[in-house]
């Protein structure tokens, strides 16, 4: 272990006007330290006095001024000088590493006006290189420029921090916490928390963990003994997906009466009232300390009442067959001008489609009766889709005001859900503050409890896990069955359209959650012709033909696209296609590989590639062999 390479050592240069060896051997030259180039002996340099390093008067890759004294291996390439009197004048306070206290009196400063950076004089006289400390004694701890490790005893970060570091085990301290000082009051707690220097075996009355290698913290007036990462969670907080603000609670049985079974909110487990947790006194919300804090929070706690409510209901309660329509949908207006199609008026159809087409608005099929169509545009909307809110105070798992959009503002219409990770066609809605979230309308006004009739019980929405999901068999959960635990679904399979449509096949293929029956035989997709691994994973089949699919075979990664829409590149004279390309399609004319995904076609230049990475290499590839 090479403890001088690794730490950052704080050595004072003197200067020399004619640089001696005080090695016995017999050469002429010295390396320099920094640029590696020869220092010829008897000419002006530095030195330091503690060990050997030497720099040129004037170093090609460090240049500066001509100064008595400088600190040497402190990041490398950036050198300090002495100054005096050094004000914290500028609109961004300006910190020690040393010891975490503004800029004022004797100091050392970097040359680099731009930089920063400075370092009290006291210390980088006061810090010692090497430590023994009380939380970890069994090896030495050596100082370290800040750098973003973690301390382990406040479980901060350490890049604007020296820190003590033990090379063998990989333990960090932070200048402050190696100093053993007291504790500020914490944001978390009235009181101030005073850390337990020594290692203790007790279970911490904040998250309930027993861990003797985590620092503990007491109030000495409220006796709690918590672990001091438990002390870094702000007493209030006000989450995305909450009206009100959140309270750090540390006696949560006595704000909840015993009840057999108290969730957390947010992951919908079991939250134990014997340790802390963030409560709502308004409305009983619960959450636990990490699942609040891991959807992120707001530092702006003022209280509103956002609510998503609007009377829309699901979209996915469009593709049951039969639906008992209200009177006002079936008595709603003939003929209504809507913001999506300003150019025609859409009329109000009460008989079923010969051909099922999609809705524009939430990309499902339209199987019931009214809706909205415009015949000559081939434009349709389920009725329902026409009283989505313009505007509503928040996404889901997103603390701003939304705005409903008709599409999304690029050429092709296409944009990428922040709920659900697809690719989508149709209405969205989208943040004017962040610009970057974009969400379709079906995720984004998905119910907290969900009914689907791919399970018996209600399904309440969860914060997103690594659990595996009941419909398609991969990990990442947002909804939980409460009552039987070990059902789960993630979003795209809650979004999946009940019914869907296979250009070579007939009939309409309906969503199927259990096999067909209880033998042992094999399973195979007739799309794919390939074994289904786990029949028990959701899948689409037809029962009069007993045609039987995989959902990806017949919906592609990305169901909510309308394939066969066109739109025009400003790069391409002719308009292009969206389709979606099958086992039996042609390889990608751009790049030469199969693959089943939508891709870009032009039926005049006879070309089909990859939508998004082949696009416009292809459209290059055109314009040089027209050049020619």
């Amino acid at each position: 272990m090479e403890v001088e390479e690794d730490c950052s050592l704080w050595h004072h240069l003197i200067f020399c006007e004619e640089l001696e060896n005080d090695n016995n051997d017999q050469k002429n030259h010295l390396p320099c330290s920094v640029c590696k180039k020869a220092i010829l002996l008897g000419g002006p340099a530095y030195k330091c006095l503690e060990c050997n390093f030497f720099q040129h008067k004037s170093c090609p890759e460090s240049p500066y001024t001509e100064i008595a004294v400088t600190i040497h291996k402190y990041k490398r390439r950036h050198h300090l000088i002495a100054v005096e009197g050094l004000d914290n004048t500028g609109n961004q306070e300006v910190v020690c590493p040393g010891c975490q206290e503004p800029a004022f009196g004797p100091a050392y400063k970097c040359y680099i006006p731009e930089c920063t950076f400075f370092l009290h004089k006291s210390c980088s006289e006061q810090l010692s290189h090497v430590i023994q400390h009380p939380l970890h004694p069994e090896h030495a701890l050596f100082l370290q420029a800040p750098s973003p490790h973690l301390c382990n005893a406040c479980y901060k970060s350490c890049s604007r921090s020296f820190f003590y570091r033990c090379f063998p085990c990989y333990f960090q301290l932070d200048v402050i916490c190696a100093s053993c000082r007291r504790t500020d009051a914490d944001d978390c707690h009235q009181h101030t928390f005073l850390p337990i220097l020594t290692q203790i075996q007790f279970a911490c009355q904040a998250c309930g963990e027993e861990d003797p290698k985590k620092i503990a913290c007491l109030c000495t007036i409220c006796q709690l003994l918590i672990h001091s990462k438990c002390t870094q969670y702000p007493r209030t907080i006000k989450t995305g997906t909450h009206d009100h603000v959140l309270t750090l609670t540390y006696s949560l049985s006595q704000e909840v009466k015993k009840q057999e079974k108290v969730l957390c909110r947010l992951c919908r487990k079991k939250v134990n009232t014997e340790y802390s947790a963030y409560y709502c006194k308004k409305c009983a919300y619960i959450a636990h300390l990490y699942c609040a804090n891991s959807v992120g929070y707001s530092s702006d706690t003022t209280e509103s009442v956002a609510s998503n409510s609007v009377g829309y209901e699901s979209h996915l309660v469009h593709l049951v067959e039969g639906i008992d329509l209200t009177v006002d949908e079936r008595d709603g207006p003939k003929e209504i001008n809507h913001f999506s199609h300003p150019h025609h008026n859409l009329i109000l159809i009460n008989e079923k489609l010969v051909n099922v087409k999609r809705c524009e608005a939430c990309m499902q099929f339209i199987i019931s009766t009214p809706f909205y169509s415009c015949i000559q545009c081939n434009f349709f909307l389920h009725y329902r889709c026409t009283k989505l809110p313009a505007t509503i105070k928040r996404g889901l798992f997103h603390e701003h005001p939304l705005t409903l959009l008709p599409r999304d503002v690029n050429a092709s219409g296409l944009f990428a859900c922040r709920v659900c990770d697809r690719t989508h066609h149709g209405f969205l809605y989208t943040c004017g503050e962040c610009k970057w979230y974009k969400s379709g309308v079906q995720c984004c006004l998905i119910p907290e409890i969900l009914e689907h009739e791919g399970h018996r019980h209600s399904l309440y929405l969860v914060i997103r896990s690594f659990e595996i999901c009941n419909g398609c068999g991969k990990k990442g959960v947002d909804f939980r069955c409460t009552h039987c635990d070990e059902f789960t679904l993630c979003f795209r399979c809650a979004t999946l359209p009940l019914v869907a449509r296979y250009e070579h096949h007939t009939h309409l293929l309906k969503l199927s959650y259990t096999r067909e029956d209880d033998s042992d035989d094999e399973y195979y997709c007739l799309i794919c012709e390939e074994e289904r691994s786990d029949p028990d994973r959701w899948f689409y089949s037809c029962v009069t033909c007993k045609f039987i699919v995989h959902s990806q075979c017949v919906l592609g990664e990305n169901p909510c696209i309308n394939y066969g829409r066109t739109f025009t590149d400003k790069d391409h004279e002719h308009p292009l296609t969206i389709v979606q390309k099958t086992t039996h399609s042609p390889p990608c004319d751009a790049c030469g590989k199969t693959f089943i995904e939508m891709a870009s076609e032009c039926t005049q230049c006879k070309f089909n590639v990859h939508y998004k990475y082949c696009l416009q290499k292809q459209l290059r590839k055109l314009r040089v062999k027209n050049l020619l």
